[in-house]
């Protein structure tokens, strides 16, 4: 809770310093998770599982048609895999930090954006299904860090209303090494939402 806290202040903070035009933004909407597993040289991407996320964040404008875009806040992700027979769903929350920079291009009825950057996120729950059954599992399969990639676009009304796209591709491998030997698990998802700047 402490480092939230500490994340949350170091936003504001940063907002007070620097920046020609900050505003500060929330956005929520669906997301379109998945995982790529990966061993001796070969790769497999089950089906995707949908789930949610919920952010805020700050605009820092450095210019009219760039700004940085920290944020913090909590994404579901995870994988399905239905096998014909028994279908699993595995759903990891995590408390994302993305610092995303973006170029604004004026239109309009406002702006559209275009942009990406790194995000760091921990491990809050993970829960399991087997056939929408919930299953209790004494031990976690998922390494508490993630770490990726986000690529992002979307459109800035005049009035504050965003519309945005993203898809987060995962780096590093969020499943433990004891779990499946040789085997490497990597986050990917695609999501939707709808904001608004203040």
């Amino acid at each position: 809770m402490k480092k939230v806290f500490l994340s949350l202040s170091l936003l504001f903070v940063m907002g007070a310093v620097f920046g020609q035009e900050v505003k500060y933004g929330l956005k929520a909407g669906v997301n379109f998770a998945n995982q790529t597993f990966s061993s001796s040289g070969m790769s497999v991407s089950l089906s995707s599982l949908t789930s949610f996320h919920f952010h805020g964040f700050v605009d820092y404008g450095v210019s009219p048609n760039f700004s940085i875009q920290p944020g913090i806040g909590v994404s579901g992700k995870g994988f399905k895999s239905d096998s014909g027979e028994e279908e699993a769903e595995v759903n990891v929350m995590y408390l994302d930090i993305p610092v995303n920079a973006l170029a604004k291009f004026p239109v309009s009825f406002g702006k559209i954006f275009l942009g990406g950057g790194p995000y760091a996120g921990v491990k809050l729950s993970e829960k399991y299904k087997l056939d929408g059954e919930s299953l209790d599992e004494d031990e976690s399969s998922f390494n508490t860090a993630d770490f990726g990639v986000n690529f992002l676009g979307g459109l800035e009304f005049s009035n504050g209303l965003t519309l945005n796209a993203n898809y987060g591709l995962g780096l590093i491998n969020v499943m433990k090494e004891s779990e499946l030997a040789d085997v490497t698990a990597k986050n990917k998802v695609f999501s939707i939402s709808v904001g608004f700047l203040f």
